[in-house]
């Protein structure tokens, strides 16, 4: 056939229809081949019938395995022409781009390399931060399976911007809708690696900051637990409390992060101490930041109400020490002294077993609950006397008058003019605090249950 004969045949084949291309059925040939009228119609001139070319394109994909879809497609030439369009103008048109690359880079290494070849990272990272919801969950989407396909990818999306986009997704809506949280959810690998392997240094610090925050909101907003440890993650944020390089607000992130996971089950809690996590509180809780202090006492407040194992851990770890000396330091600001409080209160709870409350005993948690008597607020007091009351109802505490009896200490330490002096007060109208202080003098101290002279 001679060139112009070549032309003509070319031209009557190039000139489809709308309404032969909405005809097409949005399948594979028998061949398995992309139907070719699709092709044909994906080079006119015409933009609705290149829409809907692409359109039937996402189709076959959506379809079809991507075993048997993602080749023939790829085989048709068109992944830049795809990938292009990501750059459109129309928003709609980059919302099924979006999704034909998401599905190409769910195939193979190979497959995968051909999207990421023609540039398609560095687009979705932008498209990933669009106001259009759906465009923006197709563009992570793509980005999370470029992810998951090798180690390689899974950096090239790190180096052109995904964490950048992740952290502007998460800072953007303080109540996520569903497709925003399957976004989060799809580029989490991709948050997590940079953590764990970015060096904790002077170059690194404000990033890394970002980033363990990012995943902080990322566990506020339903994330399992179980995928949280999944991920591998724990032990790390265990190293940067324990760090002395980390600054101070990436070692409160950390803390928080972790504070998720033992909030949790036992078998949670378990994860975190198995981590390393009781060290690291003690590296946070010696450190001399106030805001510090706050934060892992409540997150230790978690473990020491845990189950008995759990406790016997905290203990062993030497943490009692640091929380007591915070509660009974004056100089310490209030929320820290509440919040190790809490600890010790909690921890009361194990009064069955001698060997914990003797602990508790030689550690000076009555003293130091005999202190917190006096720290402003009425959950402070409530706490006070729950840990004061469990540690009285222990068998050994009325065993003798020694100076090492638990009543003996609480003499010592002021207990029944503090508990006195919140019974009396006017500053609470709750009348069962009141009325536990009563019951407590009355039965223990009977020589201060009568109102104190003025």
């Amino acid at each position: 056939m001679d060139e112009e004969t070549l032309k003509g045949v070319t031209a009557e084949l190039a000139t489809p229809t709308l309404q032969d291309i909405s005809g097409v059925k949005a399948s594979l040939t028998e061949e398995g081949k992309v139907p070719s009228d699709l092709l044909l119609g994906f080079r006119s001139d015409d933009s609705e019938i290149r829409k809907t070319v692409v359109i039937k394109i996402g189709e076959i994909l959506r379809n079809s395995p991507p075993s048997q879809a993602v080749q023939p497609v790829v085989d048709t030439g068109l992944v830049s022409d795809l990938v292009s369009l990501l750059d459109s103008d129309d928003t709609q048109l980059q919302r099924e781009a979006a999704a034909i690359v998401a599905n190409i880079a769910c195939g193979t290494t190979q497959q995968t390399k051909k999207v990421i070849d023609a540039g398609a990272i560095i687009k979705l990272v932008r498209l990933a931060v669009s106001p259009d919801e759906t465009l923006s969950e197709h563009a992570v989407w793509a980005l999370a399976n470029i992810v998951r396909d090798s180690v390689l990818h899974r950096d090239r999306v790190e180096d052109e911007g995904g964490i950048n986009a992740l952290v502007t997704i998460l800072n953007r809506d303080p109540c996520p809708t569903n497709a925003q949280r399957r976004s989060v959810k799809h580029l989490l690998p991709c948050l997590v690696r940079y953590i764990r392997k970015t060096p904790v240094d002077k170059a690194n610090m404000e990033s890394l900051e970002c980033a363990v925050q990012s995943l902080r909101r990322i566990c506020n907003r339903d994330l399992k637990r179980s995928d949280f440890i999944e991920t591998e993650v724990v032990p790390r944020l265990v190293q940067l409390v324990a760090d002395s390089s980390s600054s101070v607000a990436l070692q409160s992130q950390a803390l928080n992060c972790l504070g998720y996971l033992v909030s949790g089950n036992e078998h949670d809690t378990d994860v975190a101490i198995n981590a390393g996590m009781l060290p690291a509180l003690s590296v946070a809780l010696t450190g001399g930041n106030q805001r510090v202090y706050e934060i892992a006492c409540f997150k230790a407040s978690n473990i020491a109400a845990g189950n008995q194992q759990q406790v016997q851990a905290f203990l062993d770890s030497g943490l009692l020490e640091p929380v007591v000396r915070i509660l009974m330091d004056g100089q310490n600001n209030a929320s820290c002294r509440r919040e190790a409080c809490w600890v010790i209160s909690n921890l009361t709870r194990q009064v069955s077993d001698d060997r914990i409350v003797q602990t508790l005993i030689k550690g000076r948690c009555l003293e130091g609950l005999s202190a917190a008597l006096l720290i402003s607020g009425q959950e402070t007091k409530e706490r006070a006397i729950f840990g004061i009351t469990n540690l009285l109802k222990w068998k050994g505490a009325q065993a003798s008058e020694e100076d090492s009896s638990p009543l003996a200490i609480l003499r010592s330490a002021s207990c029944p003019q503090n508990l006195r002096v919140v019974r009396d007060s006017h500053e609470f109208r709750y009348l069962k605090l009141k009325k536990d202080c009563h019951d407590i003098l009355t039965r223990y101290f009977p020589e201060y249950s009568r109102r104190a002279r003025v």
